[in-house]
């Protein structure tokens, strides 16, 4: 039986230091993400491909288009983790239970969505990958 891959939330009793490093890790992976999408995007222009591959050109695209689409999400993503980063020392300044309450939900909520996005990231790798693995020149 296979165990489905869904997010599931540790944050209720974190320290803001767990917090905050929890968010820089999210930030350094989308960082490295946005760096090999520059990289996936010079190797679909090399001329390393067969050339009697049938809708080579339109497969291609596709795949531009698909890490232009992942580039600017995680652009997005990045923005909203560095102001919920910046935000997070306030979770301090919080003195009731609803504030305390409605941090961590939003916490939580970006936490699952930078997971749904990697998770995205890695289908199109995969994707990628196997594409490319077909239609190299040998």
């Amino acid at each position: 039986m296979e165990t489905e891959n869904t997010y599931k939330s540790f944050n209720d009793n974190k320290s803001i230091e767990e917090l905050k490093y929890n968010m820089l890790q999210f930030k350094i992976r989308l960082e490295e993400e946005i760096y090999e999408n520059k990289f996936y995007k010079t190797l679909l222009e090399a001329s390393i491909y067969k050339s009697n591959t049938r809708n080579l050109f339109e497969n291609i695209e596709k795949f531009k288009q698909e890490i232009d689409t992942i580039e600017n999400e995680a652009l997005e993503l990045l923005k909203e983790i560095n102001s919920h980063s910046n935000s997070i020392t306030h979770k301090i300044e919080c003195d009731d239970l609803s504030c305390d309450n409605f941090f961590i939900e939003s916490h939580n909520a970006l936490e699952e969505k930078s997971y749904k996005f990697f998770i995205k990231c890695s289908g199109l790798k995969i994707q990628l990958f196997e594409y490319i693995e077909s239609v190299l020149i040998s």
